[in-house]
């Protein structure tokens, strides 16, 4: 066989080598754009309701991340509703019971801080990533305020026997949504 005749097999052998070499660093570099543009900012969550009902509502959304939630509580995802300019949706634990949550515009400090003096006098606090917790009971209920770091004011309701414990982590797992 001559040369020629050795080298075209050869030649096509390459060919296919560098045209799926080609193809495998093109999905790799695809897949890791896709990855770094889609994936959200770390402490944030994606938004639970549109955008534009979000950014029309004129304050910052915040809920639990359902992976750092206690185990056998779950954030209701079909719960969030909007009304008069608040943000409500509840996460569920136990047979039933529920820790409804607020989200609206943060008022002046003033106003926070009666809402303290009227319906938590008596009170605890927790520093977490959004701001510092204030928690109360009223008519024996589990009452947390928090005025976060930013526009918005979340304020949770739960049964007055819910486990301290519990009620610290679901508190720390809320983030913001981007």
């Amino acid at each position: 066989m001559n040369q020629d005749g050795e080298l075209r097999p050869r030649r096509k052998i390459l060919k296919w080598y560098y045209l799926l070499t080609g193809l495998i660093i093109l999905s790799a570099v695809v897949t890791i754009a896709v990855l770094i543009f889609t994936r959200q900012p770390s402490g944030t969550l994606p938004y639970p309701i549109s955008k534009l009902t979000a950014e029309q509502l004129g304050f910052d959304i915040y809920y639990p991340n359902q992976k750092l939630l206690p185990g056998g509580y779950t954030l209701n995802k079909g719960s969030f509703e909007t009304t008069n300019q608040v943000l409500l949706y509840s996460v569920s634990y136990g047979s039933g019971k529920k820790i409804i949550f607020s989200d609206q515009a943060k008022p002046s400090n003033t106003q926070i801080q009666a809402f303290y003096t009227r319906n938590l006098p008596l009170n605890t606090t927790l520093q977490v990533n959004i701001g510092l917790a204030t928690i109360g009971a009223v008519n024996l209920q589990t009452v947390v305020s928090i005025p976060t770091n930013t526009n918005a004011w979340l304020i949770a309701t739960a049964p007055g026997n819910i486990k301290q414990r519990n009620l610290d982590q679901v508190i720390k797992s809320i983030e913001i949504a981007r």
